[in-house]
């Protein structure tokens, strides 16, 4: 794209940065939208369980597929969904991924058999893929005012924590009616969606050259991370010394390395290795892994203990939720806001702490209770927690990336929170298990047994709050609390115009956030 066709694309103002898109704050409520469907998606079956066994025949094992399913083709093609982004434009990315993630909603809300309901929550999870980074890159190149996008940083981060609140509150005001109406319902949205987004979502079909594509690294990171995440979720049903379990590890150990040393040597890498010399990247990462690590497990736990230990219903648990999405709501508005001014550390720090907090109450939960005295103190110290830390990182995470690389540090930012969040599930998972199995042995079963396994599951997120609040005290320590603002004429969606490494039209050589040159790929 030419240094004209730059102009074009996006007023400038007298100081050679591009005034600001009127409709940002519009895209930004497409975008959070877009991000809401996916995390609602991802928690929403935690709760109809029962329902989906007794319409469709599922098997146990079956059951945690639906889960399983979503998360692996979710985390496994994240990385190669953040990289089209960048090749071959956000807005159609955003529009792709959407309308596929329609076609398995209605897929999985049409199912009369568990083959059906597994195959559209595949295609959910692989539309998730696209969809995910696409959102996150599309609002880092709309909003380049730092104290802005802090706040639509704030917006975003509460999206997820809310989301994954709002899953299982749907799921469980839903399954009282029908279950099906969780996947109907995500077709309107994604109408209005798809009406907004090709209303004021910037940028088309890249129309400079582009760089030749990196099909080793895309076949050996896919199948890599592919290979991981299916390990990890495998751990629940099979257990970790199961053969495909360690088969599955053994295929991303032999493949991850691999890719690594590809992607070193690629003209046009799909992971830009320069990134990890961001430490803004690397932290904001990590911050995503533990804080997703200690976000996952409660959503997939705390319903087994309120339905069988407490005795609540669907929709009782669904509302037990309900101070957590509050709590972020409220929290949200006034912590963006402060953030320009406090930084992203003390708010990631003390975020970590108020979960650690919940983790202890979480270890001491009695097999009986008013839920005023049991539960509201855990979901509200859940809902706090959660927002304190889901706000700074991809703050912090976007702060160093390039405009280029946006839908590719978007991806990175999404497989470290799919994966932490995975692990940490699965980790937990088999403690309880191994814990109900001691018990069962020694004559110990019902509701005290579950609450004792789920005590020992649980006591292993305290091994995540730890690593977590390590990250917020050395990693996030000096960061910039806001990305800086652009001074460099390009167009806010210059992403979907030109091609990764394509010219710079100032003639300057180009550079990272933090300074450091980058080589443009060369063009093929």
């Amino acid at each position: 794209m030419t240094s004209q066709d730059q102009k074009a694309a996006a007023p400038v103002g007298a100081s050679g940065i591009p005034a600001p898109d009127k409709q940002r704050w519009l895209v930004l409520v497409v975008v959070s939208v877009g991000q809401l469907m996916i995390a609602l998606d991802t928690t929403v079956a935690s709760v109809m369980g029962p329902e989906l066994q007794r319409d469709l025949g599922l098997s146990p094992i079956g059951l945690q597929w639906v889960f399983n399913n979503y998360i692996i083709l979710f985390g496994g093609l994240l990385l190669l969904g953040g990289r089209l982004n960048d090749v071959i434009g956000r807005r159609r990315m955003f529009l792709g991924s959407l309308a596929l993630f329609t076609a398995g909603s209605l897929l999985a809300a049409m199912a009369q058999t568990d083959d059906q309901i597994l195959i559209a929550r595949a295609i959910q999870g692989l539309a998730a893929a696209g969809l995910s980074p696409a959102c996150l890159s599309i609002l880092v190149v709309s909003f380049r005012d730092p104290a802005e996008r802090a706040k639509a940083f704030g917006v975003w981060g509460a999206v997820i924590g809310v989301g994954a609140g709002l899953g299982t509150l749907l799921g469980g005001a839903i399954v009282d009616v029908n279950w099906r109406l969780a996947f109907y319902i995500n077709i309107p949205i994604a109408v209005v969606l798809t009406i907004g987004a090709m209303l004021l979502i910037r940028g088309g079909a890249p129309s400079g050259p582009r760089p030749k594509a990196d099909v080793l690294g895309g076949i050996s990171g896919t199948i890599g991370l592919g290979a991981l995440v299916f390990a990890i979720v495998s751990v629940t049903d099979h257990g970790w010394t199961d053969v495909r379990t360690l088969g599955t590890f053994l295929v991303a150990l032999v493949l991850l390395p691999a890719f690594i040393v590809i992607e070193n040597r690629a003209e046009a890498p799909l992971l830009p290795l320069r990134l990890f010399r961001l430490r803004g990247v690397v932290a904001g990462s990590l911050g995503e892994f533990f804080t997703a690590g200690l976000m996952i497990p409660c959503f997939m736990l705390l319903p087994i203990y309120m339905q069988t230990v407490l005795g609540y219903s669907p929709m009782e648990t669904g509302l037990a939720y309900l101070p957590t999405t509050l709590a972020m709501m409220i929290v949200a508005g006034p912590l963006s806001k402060a953030i320009p001014k406090i930084g992203a550390q003390l708010p990631y720090v003390v975020g970590t702490v108020l979960l650690g907090v919940m983790v202890v109450l979480l270890i001491r939960t009695p097999t009986s209770g008013s839920y005023w005295t049991v539960m509201l103190p855990i979901t509200t110290l859940l809902g706090v927690g959660l927002v304190l830390c889901l706000i700074p990182t991809p703050t912090v995470g976007t702060s160093m990336a390039t405009e280029d690389d946006a839908g590719t540090t978007s991806a990175l930012l999404n497989v470290a929170t799919q994966v932490g969040g995975a692990l940490a599930l699965a980790i937990s998972a088999s403690v309880l298990q191994g814990r109900l199995t001691d018990l069962a042995e020694q004559g110990q079963v019902g509701p005290a047994a579950l609450n004792e396994a789920l005590h020992w599951g649980i006591a292993t997120l305290f091994v995540w709050v730890g690593l977590s609040l390590l990250t917020g005290l050395i990693g996030f320590r000096g960061l910039p609390a806001t990305p800086p603002a652009a001074a460099d004429g390009s167009s806010p969606d210059a992403g979907d115009g030109a091609a990764p490494g394509g010219p710079d039209p100032a003639g300057e050589k180009a550079t990272d956030r933090a300074g450091a040159p980058v080589a443009a790929p060369a063009a093929p």
